[in-house]
């Protein structure tokens, strides 16, 4: 009998420690990316603005194709490869937190979660840096 209980009491204190961790992990505070790195460049991404998106952008990781897109303010782009100007064109909008989607092509553009500066072309996996 005496051992029923403090078998119960080591196992209610063990639940109510479990359920504290599980609070403490789910609703404690965050590592500020921005806080731990000096890096200026990198900060962490709110929702991004028209303003983040218009400029020149460049794919420095495959230099083979030559790849510059434009955005504008009147969220129109267009697209250098392969040394042809304007071989693509169309429209983009925002349509997440960070992502973009061209028109007429459905392509989805993502921002680097950490650098405004760099985004990923999700269809065929291009990284851009902005110049």
């Amino acid at each position: 009998m005496r051992m029923n209980r403090k078998l119960k009491y080591i196992i209610s204190t063990l639940l109510v420690l479990g359920i504290l961790l599980i609070i403490s992990i789910k609703f404690g505070p965050k590592d500020d990316i921005s806080a731990s790195n000096n890096n200026v460049t990198t900060t962490q991404l709110h929702k991004i603005t028209s303003k983040d998106v218009v400029g020149t952008w460049v794919n420095h990781h495959n230099k083979n194709l030559h790849q510059k897109i434009t955005f504008t303010k009147n969220h129109k782009w267009k697209e250098n490869q392969h040394g042809i100007t304007n071989i693509y064109s169309g429209t983009w909008k925002i349509v997440g937190k960070r992502t973009i989607r061209l028109a007429p092509y459905d392509e989805k553009i993502v921002f680097n979660k950490h650098n405004k500066k760099q985004m990923n072309v999700v269809n065929y996996n291009h990284i851009l840096n902005k110049n």
